[in-house]
């Protein structure tokens, strides 16, 4: 696995993320961007304005580097401008391709599926927002990741989830809030394979479970006790 993932870098797949400026205002290219701004949060930076200040640091070295031919890096309102209307759905796409090295088949992987509510996202008018990940400790990092909608829930989500994720020789893992029949079904179409947890909230399945695995039983001995 680690040659495959070999095969693609990260400045490659930020590449692949669709740019959505207007061709004619754009100074910057859409990958330097996001990976000074990837940069400068592993460096520490917590906001955009952050992120700016630490890429107006930068020596020209450093910006030939993140593919920059000008002085200076972006301004606070490029990253600003940029990320306002980026295609979040294809960054977490891109970056869940280098994840997996460009490999299109999973390869015996386990991935993890879990929803978590982003921490300080919560705010007087709303919840929150509401994650479900699908992670591999293999490859250390998260393959892919959809945002649960409000009027959705993390069984929906992980539905799509499991339809973008190449599962070839993969296994599934979650709590009893995906032992669903459709999201079994999507992974057994993706041609992986599933440990989801059964519990009494789910009665009729949890019983038919725990008769399976009860000692075998036969008519013929239940007069011979006495």
């Amino acid at each position: 696995m680690e040659e495959e993932r070999a095969g693609l870098s990260l400045w490659d797949a930020l590449g692949e993320v669709p740019d959505h400026r207007d061709p004619s205002g754009r100074r910057f290219p859409l990958r330097s961007i996001l990976a000074i701004a990837l940069a400068g949060m592993l460096a520490g930076r917590t906001g955009l304005a952050g992120v700016a200040r630490w890429g107006r640091k930068l020596t020209p070295k450093g910006l030939e580097a993140f593919g920059i031919d000008r002085k200076k890096a972006p301004c606070h309102a490029t990253y600003h401008n940029v990320f306002k209307g980026l295609d979040v759905r294809a960054l977490e796409a891109a970056l869940g391709r280098w994840v997996f090295g460009g490999s299109t088949g999973a390869g015996g992987l386990h991935l993890a599926m879990d929803g978590k509510r982003l921490r300080g996202s919560r705010t007087l008018e709303g919840p929150g927002v509401h994650l479900l990940a699908a992670y591999s400790e293999a490859l250390k990092g998260v393959v892919q990741e959809l945002k649960v909608s409000e009027e959705s829930n993390e069984i929906d989500a992980a539905f799509r989830l499991l339809r973008e994720v190449p599962l070839s020789g993969a296994v599934v893992t979650g709590d009893a809030i995906f032992t669903q029949k459709k999201i079994c079904e999507a992974v057994l179409a993706g041609k992986g394979d599933y440990l989801f947890t059964v519990k009494t909230n789910q009665p009729r399945l949890h019983e038919d479970v725990r008769t399976l695995f009860d000692e075998p039983f036969s008519p013929l001995t239940a007069g011979l006790s006495g």
